[in-house]
């Protein structure tokens, strides 16, 4: 699942090379509730899985919580963060989602914040201060190892590609900030939907999925938000298509994964796993889209990672 979702943040910035943000969240989640739909109905008729399908009122109000949590504000920073940011930057910042699971357990479920829990976020607060100090100001230009050049020749590639000035930090900082919170909050809203009807299910995936494209869709429209920062040639169409395809591919296997971990060992032992996905995600970065990784920048990002481990080690424990 935390390999697989690092494959998912690389491609998805290869994607938004050609997708604006809202429009990428909003063609994935409905990628995602077909595929999930095709691997569910399979699995359930076959009875190899207890799951199933159904809900009740009650977990469908958590997850359509959930599913404004996720998709509307958590998915949406994150791709404007993605977009603006490094891939090194952002995962390691974003992975401290299990952090903010902690402390909404905390204010929601009760759960009890010991000295680990203290002392990990002092950790992570460092680690993101450090980060912040010493990412790169210089914008972030991808070599794209994914599928031959990023631009055709003679096409003018996005702002940053092209020399633009760079994002502020702050801006990127912030943005991977409320992404962590908005992941953060999601598997506790899960976990409710799951002890409300006694497990998971697929019609809380799919529901999910569907009612953050209705959501984001509706934004789209309204606000007259364009689908590509720019015309696209029929070429970059056609590859923007494939990535999205491969992405919804990925993301419909992790949200399955996902879900099945929240009910068999509780979201924050999820996150705990989850918050491995930078280690994958930097490696990834450094060979499929040749960002440069700085010594002092991964140091940061370990010490960001060791903290969201403390933070969360009494939960495990």
């Amino acid at each position: 699942m935390t390999a697989l979702w690092a494959v998912v943040i690389i491609v998805n910035k290869r994607t938004l090379e050609y997708i604006s943000p809202l429009a990428l969240n909003f063609f994935l989640r409905g990628v995602s509730a077909i595929g999930i739909t095709m691997l569910t109905v399979p699995i359930t008729v076959l009875g190899l899985w207890s799951n199933g399908f159904g809900s009740n009122w009650a977990a469908a109000g958590y997850i359509a919580v959930s599913s404004i949590v996720t998709w509307l504000i958590a998915f949406s920073t994150y791709y404007y963060a993605l977009r603006v940011g490094k891939v090194s930057v952002v995962a390691p910042i974003a992975s401290t989602d299990p952090v903010w699971t902690a402390l909404f357990a905390f204010a929601i479920l009760g759960a009890a914040l010991g000295a680990p829990t203290l002392v990990g976020l002092v950790l992570v607060m460092t680690g993101v201060v450090l980060i912040s100090r010493w990412m790169e100001d210089e914008p972030d230009v991808t070599v794209d190892a994914l599928g031959g050049p990023a631009f055709e020749p003679g096409v003018a590639g996005p702002p940053a590609a092209a020399g633009g000035p760079a994002t502020p930090r702050a801006v990127v900082i912030v943005l991977s900030l409320v992404t962590a919170a908005g992941w953060g909050l999601g598997p506790i809203l899960i976990d409710l939907a799951s002890q409300t009807y006694g497990r998971v299910t697929a019609t809380m995936m799919i529901q999910s999925q569907v009612l953050g494209m209705a959501i984001l869709g509706a934004i789209i429209v309204l606000r007259r938000i364009p689908l590509t920062p720019r015309a696209l040639s029929p070429a970059q169409r056609r590859t923007a298509v494939r990535l999205i395809a491969v992405t919804g591919a990925l993301e419909t296997f992790v949200t399955v994964l996902f879900y099945l971990c929240v009910q068999h060992i509780g979201p924050v032992l999820t996150m705990l796993i989850m918050a491995t996905t930078p280690v994958f995600a930097i490696a990834f970065g450094f060979v499929a889209l040749g960002e440069r990784v700085r010594a002092r920048l991964v140091a940061a990002a370990l010490v960001t990672l060791a903290g969201v481990m403390l933070a969360v080690l009494e939960g495990v424990l």
